[in-house]
């Protein structure tokens, strides 16, 4: 069951009430936004994504999730601060490299945009279902097999990680030995590894079959087991989603154009 929700936490806020199709169109506009705004309008997007995550109780979780992230970014900080191909301005040396204040904008720049991604995708996921996301799209004359694909991608990761424990626990009481050196360490992963792509590909074919089961390539109309509520407040959302969505699009090309 855990695996089947996925990264979703129950609750009941504003942001668990929206529509599957609204939460992830703004996902959408979240990250055509970042990629077109200066990094400044970055900064005032992660702030919007905190302050949407602690108004539905979700910054702890969300802070959690992305520890791993924010030191990947943390490294595209360092790389770019101290080895941005082209770079002049030198801010200070350190041995054979320097830190230049190209990389240093271009580094923030770069985190900034995954950072936004990041945290509004983390949010996404901790808010919607992917059940309720997979009968919203069909709902909205979606492919059923695109949809299923979005479905299969939301739950991969969760999926992976409770299989990985599940073996991680049967070795350990086979008497496999997971702490110590760094040596021991990456030992561990080789009995591990095999079980877990072994045990994803049986999973896949048996879900596969599952679904030929129960005619999902079939083409026929399909019946909804569940109903997935669509307030009207989520219909004008969307649509002036999709506007604003379109205005910095255009106001992106047109900069775009205006740059060359």
């Amino acid at each position: 069951m855990e695996a089947a929700a996925g990264y979703f936490r129950p609750g009941s806020s504003w942001l668990h009430r929206r529509h599957p199709t609204t939460k992830l169109l703004a996902l959408v506009w979240l990250l055509v936004a970042t990629f077109v705004l200066p990094p400044l309008g970055s900064v005032v997007l992660v702030v919007a994504v905190v302050a949407g995550a602690a108004s539905a109780g979700l910054l702890a979780p969300l802070l959690r999730a992305s520890r791993v992230g924010l030191v990947l970014l943390a490294s595209i900080l360092v790389v770019n601060g101290f080895f941005y191909p082209g770079a002049r301005d030198v801010l200070f040396g350190l041995g054979p490299v320097a830190l230049t204040q190209e990389g240093l904008e271009a580094g923030l720049t770069f985190a900034l945009r995954i950072l936004v991604a990041l945290e509004a995708s983390l949010l996404f996921l901790f808010t919607t279902l992917a059940d309720d996301l997979l009968e919203a799209l069909v709902g909205r004359g979606v492919n059923p097999r695109l949809a299923y694909v979005v479905l299969a991608a939301m739950q991969l990761v969760p999926r992976l990680q409770g299989r990985a424990a599940a073996i991680l626990e049967a070795q350990q009481a086979r008497g496999l030995e997971v702490g110590g050196s760094l040596r021991r360490r990456f030992g561990a992963l080789v009995p591990l590894i095999g079980p877990l792509v072994l045990g994803t590909l049986i999973d896949v074919r048996e879900r596969t079959f599952a679904l030929e089961a129960r005619g999902f390539g079939s083409g026929l109309p399909r019946t909804a087991y569940r109903i997935v509520a669509d307030p009207a407040g989520d219909r004008l959302l969307r649509w002036l989603l999709v506007a604003t969505m379109a205005a910095l699009i255009v106001y992106g090309l047109a900069h775009a154009a205006g740059a060359a």
